[in-house]
């Protein structure tokens, strides 16, 4: 339905914007998932749609990540809500969530929740509040890499599932794997594409800081130290990789449990002055034009926010086959499976690094439906149907 009819028709139902509730696991700048509520804030249009924010990453009142977009959020005009980190102690998570949803709740017309595993609380509250739109979204086409999280995580997804209204997805098997055969709608992890193009300047500063020299290949990956990033096997990856480029560099941007590890074995294995580990910056769309080459050995993905972005700066990426293959939307990746030997992947990364970076990328993005902007039009419409009954 075109955007004004859909405009009018909500107009008819409120004169106010539609406030929706976005409940994420986190802020970090360094989570896919909020890195796409953040970008489809950038371009939400606040006569017609306001965001409001609940994540649980604080325990006993102290954030839980670095590095965040919260403060940003609420300088902008949203209200950010914490509860207690849900791992931590998931009686008082429960109980928090209960607590804000009797406080808060009236306050909503849509809740949207990013949380899979916890839907069966913040959704079930949410409808007791008396929300009608509750939204559910898929990011992943794996509800873990752990056999025994996802034995516990299933049966509490499919309890959540039974209070969501309307379900969502970053992409056709992120929806498949969460919905099955019930439907739901695809809604892009769109960028702000003209953020992440090169910039020889960001390359040469970058090099400068890290000490790296300006002939020598980067290659890049962005996301949590977490065992579904599985940068352990990049590590044995990258060391075979030494042996053809003794100059190669591995720059990997963000944090989490399994940096010491990470760390551990690149030096275990000869490599660890060559791996780079700048943490979770401000500036990581400067880092894309640092890199030569994304790569990400990941056990499984959606449809990761960092590969739309790779390729917005024109980067050919070399992915796992975990990741969906939706994921290269240039037509310019290279897919390898986890149980490949590590010389399909050394010879997939030199070959990337050889070609250079595709000048069309963004193009490309564009025609696809990856902006942000075209995104949060989608965003607003959707969400305008829902309160249309459409």
């Amino acid at each position: 339905m075109p955007t004004q009819l859909l405009r009018w028709l909500t107009s008819l139902i409120t004169s106010s914007p539609i406030h929706v509730l976005q409940v994420v696991p986190s802020l970090s700048r360094s989570a896919g998932v909020s890195q796409f509520v953040h970008n489809m804030s950038l371009g939400i249009d606040e006569h017609r749609v306001v965001f409001d924010y609940l994540h649980h990453a604080t325990l006993n009142g102290k954030p839980l990540r670095d590095c965040t977009y919260d403060q940003e959020l609420i300088a902008h005009g949203s209200r950010v809500y914490t509860v207690s980190y849900a791992s931590a102690g998931l009686g008082r998570f429960i109980k928090e969530v209960e607590e804000f949803f009797v406080k808060h709740g009236r306050e909503y017309d849509i809740v949207h929740c990013h949380m899979p595993n916890s839907a069966f609380c913040v959704l079930r509250e949410a409808k007791r509040a008396g929300i009608e739109h509750r939204v559910l979204h898929s990011h992943l086409n794996s509800s873990s890499d752990n056999v025994l999280h996802r034995v516990r995580n299933a049966p509490l997804i499919a309890w959540g599932k039974r209070y969501a209204t309307d379900g969502v997805a970053c992409s056709d098997e992120a929806g498949k794997y969460l919905f099955g055969n019930k439907p739901f709608t695809v809604m892009k992890n769109g960028i702000v594409l003209s953020n992440f193009a090169y910039d020889d300047r960001s390359n040469a500063s970058l090099r400068a800081e890290f000490c790296i020299g300006n002939s020598d290949p980067v290659i890049g990956s962005v996301g949590r130290f977490v065992k579904q990033k599985n940068f352990e096997f990049g590590v044995r990856v990258f060391a075979e990789l030494k042996r053809c480029l003794p100059s190669a560099k591995w720059v990997i941007l963000g944090t989490g449990d399994g940096t010491g590890r990470v760390r551990a074995l690149a030096d275990e294995l000869g490599v660890g002055d060559s791996i780079i580990m700048p943490g979770v910056r401000v500036d990581v769309a400067r880092f894309y034009s640092l890199f030569d080459a994304f790569f990400m050995p990941s056990l499984y993905e959606g449809l990761p926010v960092s590969a739309v972005e790779a390729q917005a700066s024109g980067l050919r990426c070399v992915f796992s086959t975990g990741v969906p293959e939706e994921s290269d939307i240039t037509g310019s990746g290279r897919f390898v499976g986890l149980d490949r030997p590590s010389a399909e992947w050394v010879s997939a990364l030199v070959d990337t690094l050889a070609q250079g970076r595709d000048d069309r990328a963004a193009n490309k993005l564009a025609l696809a439906g990856y902006s942000a902007e075209t995104n949060a039009e989608n965003l607003m419409d959707f969400y305008e149907g829902l309160l249309c009954g459409l």
